[in-house]
């Protein structure tokens, strides 16, 4: 899920306050994790099924992308996702490992993500908000709102 997502209602009450994680990655290049970078991985309560992970290297501007929370969380134990944004457990050197890809049309990446703690911090969320409560978050009139807008535009 690399976009905003549509039709989540504002002002939701959040019942506990989840800190950024900070990790040093690695950016794996040629099946080997060797570029470390900066990820980022923030939680809003509002927009409970996707969680938005900010890389940034050494040296350059960090880049957003929002990924599913269970496709995310599944990715670290089994293989997740397709298309864009796709992870898996493999075997690491420094403890249990999990790789994500993301793709666009310009570029693609894989990093080496550490399982403890991104699931440790993945399950503090859904403490927050449970994988049952998500969809009580989405303003389904809204978003089958923009929906129809969106195909009304196309058809003009």
């Amino acid at each position: 899920m690399n976009g905003e997502q549509a039709g989540v209602r504002a002002g939701q009450a959040v019942s506990g306050e989840l800190p950024v994680l900070c990790l040093d990655v690695r950016r794996v290049l040629d099946g080997v994790p060797v570029h470390p970078i900066r990820a980022e991985f923030r939680f809003d309560a509002v927009s409970p099924m996707v969680v938005s992970v900010t890389f940034t290297p050494w040296r350059g501007r960090g880049v957003t992308w929002r990924i599913g929370r269970e496709l995310l969380y599944r990715g670290l134990y089994e293989e997740s996702g397709e298309g864009d944004v796709q992870a898996w457990p493999v075997q690491g050197e420094e403890g249990e490992v999990a790789w994500l890809l993301l793709e666009s049309r310009e570029s693609s990446a894989v990093f080496e993500l550490p399982v403890a703690e991104v699931g440790e911090w993945l399950e503090a969320t859904y403490k927050i908000v449970s994988a049952e409560a998500e969809a009580d978050a989405l303003d389904w009139g809204a978003f089958l709102g923009e929906l129809l807008d969106d195909r009304e535009r196309s058809d003009d």
